[in-house]
């Protein structure tokens, strides 16, 4: 059975709580003499590029639901990663502002490497999006392999990856985004994909067209798709399946990229036979 992401910490003994704490401490009541990091993001925050209209950051962190402010009651690993994202994007900027401007303080280099240490504990990888934004995923080997393969636009790498981000929790409209991506990248490898395993492919293709993905399935309308399974299920069971065949899409993607791998071992036999 498959262990869940609490249950592993748990098992590696990371204290999300006292992580948290010390990050939060540092923040904050940085040990040294120097300005506090959030102290030196309020004091530049006009020259920050994804402020939008906010005017400062307490107009910002309302805009945007954040509450980094005051120690939570309670702490969770989302907690932490959120906490860990926010710094994280705002100390990234404030090194390009430090390149660009002779106005803006220094920030020490601990922060950056506090939070690098975390995310590496945590078991999570920066992800990067098209507009600079950086955001905490959990690894997973066999999307990091997609993402990387030639299978995957570099332009859409980044959204292999952020399927894991625990802000995709719940939101099943994204996941549905998401599997339109690889249904569209997919389709014109269908063919190949049929000759290397007919029964992946077959059950990857049955999904896309079956379980409200390509088509609505869930609309009494159009009874050549309507789907009752699909239509009378419950929204969490319904994320648990598009997370199954997000993981089929995976496999379908390194199986297709697998193919010059392997014409390319065989080649490698064939000169070692000779």
């Amino acid at each position: 059975m498959r262990r869940t992401f609490a249950e592993v910490l748990r098992e590696g003994k990371i204290e999300i709580e006292d992580e948290y704490r010390e990050l939060y401490r540092l923040v904050y009541f940085p040990p040294s003499s120097s300005c506090p990091l959030r102290s030196i993001i309020k004091s530049v925050f006009r020259y920050f590029p994804f402020r939008g209209t906010c005017v400062d950051l307490f107009d910002f962190d309302r805009k945007y639901g954040f509450q980094v402010e005051t120690m939570p009651e309670t702490v969770d690993e989302e907690c932490l990663v959120t906490f860990s994202e926010y710094y994280y994007n705002f100390i990234v900027a404030l090194e390009k502002l430090q390149r660009e401007r002779d106005d803006i303080p220094p920030v020490d280099e601990i922060y950056k490497n506090q939070i690098d240490a975390i995310v590496e504990e945590l078991g999570y990888m920066k992800v990067q999006d098209e507009d600079g934004i950086i955001t905490f995923v959990v690894k997973d080997p066999g999307a990091v392999a997609v993402a990387e393969s030639e299978i995957i636009p570099q332009s859409l790498s980044y959204r292999v990856l952020e399927y894991n981000h625990h802000s995709w929790k719940g939101n099943i409209e994204k996941k549905k985004q998401a599997l339109l991506m690889f249904a569209e990248i997919l389709e014109p490898q269908r063919a190949e994909l049929q000759s290397i395993s007919k029964e992946l492919c077959d059950d990857v293709f049955f999904a896309f067209n079956n379980m409200n993905i390509r088509h609505n399935n869930i609309a009494q309308s159009t009874p050549s798709k309507y789907r009752k399974v699909i239509a009378m299920m419950e929204a969490e069971e319904m994320e648990k399946w598009y997370d199954e065949v997000y993981q089929m899409c995976l496999l379908a993607c390194l199986e297709l990229a697998n193919v010059e791998r392997k014409n390319k071992f065989s080649q490698f036999k064939e000169q070692m036979l000779r």
